[in-house]
């Protein structure tokens, strides 16, 4: 295996990703050039390899399973969401507008580079195209549903979230956010270490309440949704992406850093964000600002994918 520590580094950055509403892991997966690796792997869990490893066949299962490319991967990523958890928390509360134009930054690049491997524009990608923009816009204008701490709602809460985090383009954590979790999961991510270093009993078993459902419907989602995400590409990739260039594009409405709070609700002691308007902001320092990290957020997209494909090469 070629540079295993840059395997971690790309685990990093897709578990920052998967933090942020709007951007999405799978993204950076794809422009990091490991996407389809990624779900082989994944998919390789089965009945036969389980046997291997029930059987002491070590070796053979970790080579039919990439295993050690899993473990570095999902090592980067669970380092960078336990750590940018508190971060990403707190600039989305503090500098909203000048995070989301990070992003948004981010996800202009991603239409750019995710479009052009679509390898022929005819009539059933242009349709796919448009459904997918049209769905992201839809996405982002509907209403957010009550969260629960329900263990199978949060069972659910995982296996769509984990879904949609593995795909190129949508944003798990957004439909978290929609199911209205993603600040439960969130909080319960950034206390819980926490919790487990002080030895506090109620905050662990508290985390544990909320995070083994979740992780139980994080795990059944990705070893059963990667085998379909694998057929797809490998029979229908032109149409996929078609699709998926159309929900990043949309997605841009999603994360438009300009917005006004019209209406709030307090539920269970927490205020909810019920209905935004987007504005066109006053041509000031904070606007240049904006701009200028829409711009680093777009080289970043850029040079990713260079050093990826370099890598590849």
């Amino acid at each position: 295996m070629k540079n295993p520590i840059w395997i971690y580094f790309k685990g990093m950055a897709m578990g920052a990703a998967d933090v942020v509403p709007g951007v999405s892991g799978g993204t950076i997966a794809f422009l990091m050039g490991i996407y389809e690796r990624l779900l082989e792997a994944i998919g390789s869990f089965s009945v036969p390899t389980l046997r291997l490893l029930l059987k002491g066949e070590f070796k053979a299962f970790s080579r039919k399973t990439d295993l050690i490319f899993l473990i570095l991967l999902f090592a980067g990523i669970a380092t960078s969401v336990i750590s940018f958890a508190k971060l990403f928390k707190y600039l989305l509360a503090n500098h909203e507008v000048l995070t989301m134009s990070f992003f948004f930054g981010l996800i202009i690049a991603t239409v750019w580079v995710v479009g052009r491997r679509i390898k022929k524009w005819n009539v059933s990608a242009i349709i796919l195209f448009l459904i997918g923009a049209g769905l992201a816009i839809g996405i982002s204008f509907s209403g957010q549903i009550e969260g629960s701490s329900n263990p199978f709602y949060l069972f659910l809460c995982g296996f769509i979230a984990i879904c949609s985090m593995i795909l190129p383009g949508v944003s798990g954590s957004f439909v978290l956010l929609l199911l209205g979790n993603y600040g439960l999961v969130i909080e319960t991510i950034s206390d819980l270490p926490a919790a487990i270093l002080s030895f506090d009993i109620d905050g662990i078993m508290a985390g544990l309440w909320i995070m083994i459902p979740f992780g139980l419907g994080a795990v059944t989602g990705i070893l059963s949704f990667a085998k379909v995400l694998s057929w797809l590409f490998n029979n229908y990739e032109n149409s996929l992406l078609a699709i998926l260039t159309g929900f990043v594009l949309g997605s841009l409405s999603i994360i438009y850093p300009w917005k006004k709070v019209l209406r709030t609700e307090i539920i269970h002691g927490k205020e909810k964000v019920l209905e935004t308007m987007r504005y066109i902001p006053e041509i000031d320092t904070h606007f240049f600002m904006a701009i200028g990290l829409i711009l680093i957020g777009i080289v970043l997209v850029a040079s990713i994918e260079y050093f990826g494909n370099k890598e590849l090469r």
